[in-house]
């Protein structure tokens, strides 16, 4: 798009490789493609996110890993903080994305030194359940903080663009995110986990209330099917409950705990059904990497959601177990609606949710910033 190369740094993820949630697959997508036109792009890890000894390079995507306080309230802060210290020493990117409303207080820092700034936003962050009324209070005054001072605002669904220029009187360049589909070959995975392919339901994600998982099993109990249930994900941050989940006494539904790369990518293609039951969401590469795939989707039915899928999915009423169920068992045995299902899953992500146009966009972004 552009002959002019541009260095760009991304503050605030977990790292690469992606083993975390939306922004990390986003950064290793958008990264990898900026590179191989020519770009330099730097992410700042945190050390847990990879073991020692950790790669210095991901796809071409140079990586600079660097300690944090594994405590919620405290991870991204200190980690960013340790993240500026080393980029105004070491580094001199044009471009600084900053991942998450939270990150705002590096603006002036940064402007300070001559550096451009993108916010990366998926929303009111501050309304998610994991958060105390400190945390809610910060995020809220740091997002209104980033409006009034940074260079650009990335938002990931029309729902937070139109909530940042309504609400906070900022336009924003809205760019969602795109799936992340790989080949598949083999099934290791399914073998050791006693699973066929399409014969089981997934979920894929952190296990924290606000993701519903808690409504899936709750739907899943009362469905009279000799089909699996496979979970996917855990939190180190909720251990009780993740304990109050996993005390089904339902034999039916299998907990795996974190699977990346190939187990996951075998996983999510060969599901029968994926359910995303989240009651917060922005624009998840997970839903969108199940539709990639041509799985039937089923969804929480809050706007986010139902923005993702358009009209390739089916959404149940929002948080409603009973629904789901009931969702879940017209299409269950349906193979005819799960196909066409999956066809039009696969159109749909096909048309508007393609990495190298969204890479474009970013790529305009940073060339009209430099």
């Amino acid at each position: 798009m552009t002959s002019q190369a541009i260095r760009v740094a991304i503050l605030g993820t977990r790292g690469l490789p992606p083993h975390y949630g939306g922004r990390e697959t986003a950064a290793d997508e958008i990264g990898r493609r900026l590179v191989a036109r020519g770009h330099e792009v730097l992410v700042y890890c945190r050390n847990y996110n990879a073991p020692a000894p950790r790669p210095s390079e991901h796809q071409g995507i140079r990586l600079v890993h660097l300690p944090s306080i594994q405590e919620k309230n405290l991870d991204t802060p200190f980690h960013l903080v340790l993240s500026l210290l080393h980029l105004l020493l070491f580094e001199r990117p044009q471009v600084v994305i900053l991942s998450g409303s939270g990150t705002s207080f590096a603006i002036p820092i940064l402007h300070l030194f001559g550096k451009k700034t993108v916010m990366w936003v998926d929303g009111k962050a501050w309304t998610r359940g994991k958060w105390g009324h400190f945390a809610q209070w910060y995020l809220k005054r740091s997002a209104r903080f980033g409006v009034k001072n940074s260079d650009a605002i990335v938002t990931d669904t029309p729902l937070a663009h139109r909530f940042y220029l309504e609400e906070m009187g900022r336009d924003t360049n809205y760019i969602p995110y795109g799936p992340q589909v790989e080949e598949v070959r083999g099934s290791e995975t399914l073998q050791r986990l006693g699973l066929v392919s399409g014969e089981y339901l997934l979920f894929v994600g952190r296990l924290v209330p606000e993701k519903g998982v808690q409504y899936l099993i709750e739907a899943f109990e009362k469905l009279k099917t000799d089909r699996k249930l496979v979970i996917v994900g855990d939190d180190p941050y909720h251990p009780e409950f993740i304990r109050e989940l996993k005390s089904t006494r339902d034999s039916r539904i299998l907990f795996t705990g974190y699977l990346f790369g190939t187990g996951f990518h075998e996983l999510i293609s060969n599901c029968r059904i994926y359910v995303q039951p989240s009651e917060v969401e922005g624009t998840s590469p997970v839903l969108l990497t199940a539709m990639a795939y041509g799985r039937a989707v089923v969804v929480n039915g809050i706007p986010e959601n139902l923005n993702t899928i358009g009209d390739a999915g089916i959404s149940f009423t929002k948080s409603d177990p009973e629904d789901l169920r009931n969702k879940l068992e017209e299409i269950l045995e349906d193979e005819e609606r799960i196909q066409n299902l999956g066809r039009r899953a696969v159109e749909h992500v096909r048309r508007n949710y393609d990495w190298e146009r969204i890479t474009d966009s970013f790529e305009a972004l940073f060339q009209s910033l430099v």
